[in-house]
């Protein structure tokens, strides 16, 4: 018997289609109504009809002929993407296998629902008036059948009018969805107002945002109101998604979370660290500033393997929930201070930003119990936790400082303050004003016991300093000699600057940013005050230590020696660092050089 003429097929489709339409919006009904009137009572064809699930990002089996995989309706869900069905969805255009579908490379085969006995396959796209994917129908011919020449656009034609109601549907998809969200952005908006701990509140909205923004990775990279900087990450996992690739980005970003950890990176580093490895990995990038006006406390960012763009409604999710973060820091960070102010973690704090004048550097300092008349050094340590699992709670520093206490490894007298990742300790010294090694002894054998428990620990130690006014120094001094101590093969062990000095060189010269030394802080902050301030204090810097003249390079920059000083005292309070002395000018200049080398920095000349 020969084959109907298909546009005898076509006319009896739209009149059994122009009925169920008419009597229905209900897009399943539509669906199979859909697939029937394509069949049109052909044998030889069996016809698919799937929507599209914006959540899942799946197309699911919603109409089908009678054949095996009428029985899996609403249970066969095909990836966005992958087979026939996935890839025409993906890619917006019809697709034609004339002959042995299984040797088309887009072929996916789907088990128990009869595929052996077809013999040829095209799909072609549901869109809605914005091109964006609603479903798709597949059409089946039987082994030793073929498609006619018009077949392709007959369904094509059918998809259009089918169209309205399957948009109709993921509007209701997306209307659901958007509730959802709004319950999301609720309930972490609770958490910040009803004071649940910071920890718990950025890990509750980094996992939040990677369901609601449909975002393969978040990670939040924050100063948290200890003083410390933290990592709050959140990667699908490659089983779900998908992605093998996830499980290497995700080692990568723990990478960077151990460092942060350590003290070794700041959030600022971390979060440039991140884009590193986001770049040539990722599809799509939303980044959001954590900050509650001028205070900025970290950077939220999300990224997706696939390359899919996010849309305007994620992009400002992604504000609203670094927003939400930030607003939870700064309400912890008032009632911390508020109850704390006068204890060594907040004077310690305060004394690292740079934010205490001297007269109220000495007041803080004898508010905490700190004797103005005495010298100190500054020790700082830190744990390698390596082996430690994700969810443990506690930190490791509040530990090793009550072993410090415990143990009487330093002298009764010292004050101790302990953030998330390291211990501080301020050391009333009596001993030798040149060296720190009568320290030592006792903290490497504090070093020896936890190594044998298979932990190390990694010790900094600053030289002796006499003013009050000079802590800050030592402070940054002593996480320097710690933090590159810990990137040593051998981390376990007490350092000083001295001893790890030509680490420090090397690392700099080499361009290794992970070093928050504070020579390189110092040149940041001048950097981001140019930027912000349309100023040219780096600039002035970088002339006045090339002459090490402030006649030579009043000069050069053609400014009176006046408006030099005023420009060098203004860099000098910026950076924590008399740029006039002496020694201090070649790690400036090293740190300098090392700034302008980076490939988003401007070279500064030191002549005009």
């Amino acid at each position: 018997m020969p084959d109907e003429p298909l546009s005898q097929v076509e006319l009896r489709a739209v009149q059994h289609l122009a009925g169920v339409l008419a009597s229905t919006t209900d897009v399943v009904v539509v669906a199979q109504g859909v697939a029937d009137a394509i069949q049109a009572g052909r044998g030889n064809r069996d016809v698919y009809s799937y929507v599209y699930d914006t959540a899942a990002k799946e197309l699911v089996l919603t109409g089908a002929t009678e054949s095996p995989a009428a029985d899996h309706v609403g249970d066969l869900r095909v990836a966005f993407g992958d087979g026939v069905t996935g890839w025409v969805a993906a890619m917006k255009q019809s697709c034609l296998v004339p002959g042995e579908p299984a040797h088309d490379p887009r072929f996916l085969p789907y088990p128990g629902i009869g595929e052996e006995r077809y013999g040829a396959i095209f799909s072609v796209p549901i869109m809605s008036p914005e091109e964006e994917p609603l479903g798709c129908i597949t059409v089946w011919a039987t082994t030793g059948h073929h498609f006619d020449p018009g077949e392709v656009a007959f369904v094509e034609r059918m998809a259009a009018l089918v169209a309205p109601v399957f948009d109709t549907a993921r509007a209701r998809q997306t209307g659901s969805r958007l509730f959802q969200v709004a319950d999301g952005l609720t309930e972490l908006a609770s958490m910040v107002s009803s004071g649940t701990p910071t920890g718990p509140t950025l890990d509750h909205a980094v996992e939040f945002l990677t369901e609601a923004a449909d975002a393969d990775v978040a990670v939040m990279i924050v100063t948290d109101p200890s003083g410390a900087d933290r990592v709050y990450l959140k990667v699908r996992s490659a089983a779900d998604s998908g992605r093998p690739e996830l499980d290497a980005l995700r080692q990568e970003l723990l990478t960077v979370d151990k460092d942060v950890r350590h003290g070794v990176t700041d959030w600022r580093t971390a979060s440039q660290q991140v884009n590193r490895v986001f770049d040539g990995i990722t599809g799509a990038v939303s980044s959001a500033a954590v900050r509650v006006g001028a205070e900025e406390y970290g950077v939220l960012t999300c990224c997706r393997i696939r390359p899919q763009r996010f849309c305007a409604r994620e992009t400002a999710l992604v504000a609203a929930v670094a927003q939400q973060g930030a607003v939870a820091i700064r309400l912890a960070v008032l009632t911390d201070e508020l109850a704390s102010r006068n204890r060594l973690n907040w004077f310690l704090r305060d004394l690292s930003a740079g934010r205490l004048g001297a007269d109220e550097l000495r007041s803080r300092a004898a508010a905490v119990g700190l004797d103005s008349a005495a010298r100190h050094v500054l020790v700082v340590g830190s744990v390698s936790t390596p082996s430690m699992p994700r969810g443990e709670t506690g930190p490791v520093s509040v530990a090793l400082g009550d072993l410090l206490v415990k143990g009487s490894v330093l002298p009764a007298d010292t004050m101790y303050a302990s953030t998330p990742h390291q211990t501080v300790a301020v050391v009333p010294w009596q001993g030798d004003a040149e060296s720190v090694d009568a320290l030592r002894i006792p903290l490497l054998e504090l070093c020896s016991r936890l190594r044998s428990a298979g932990r190390a620990v990694t010790f900094g130690l600053s030289q002796p300093v006499s003013s009050i006014t000079e802590l800050g120094g030592a402070l940054a001094e002593a996480r320097e000699a710690m933090a590159i101590g810990s990137r040593l093969d051998n981390p376990n062990g007490v350092f000083t600057l001295d001893d790890v000095g030509h680490h420090l060189l090397l690392m700099r010269v080499s361009g290794v940013e992970a070093i928050r030394d504070r020579y390189a802080v110092a040149i940041t902050r001048i950097a981001e005050y140019d930027r912000v301030k349309g100023t040219e204090l780096l600039e002035t810097l970088s002339v006045f230590l090339h002459y090490r003249s402030q006649s030579a390079a009043s000069r050069e920059l053609y400014v009176h020696r006046n408006t030099l000083n005023q420009r060098l005292t203004r860099a000098a309070n910026l950076s924590g660092i008399d740029v006039l002395e002496p020694a201090e000018w070649f790690p400036l200049q090293l740190a300098l050089k090392v700034h302008q080398s980076r490939p988003d920095q401007p070279t500064l000349q030191p002549g005009r």
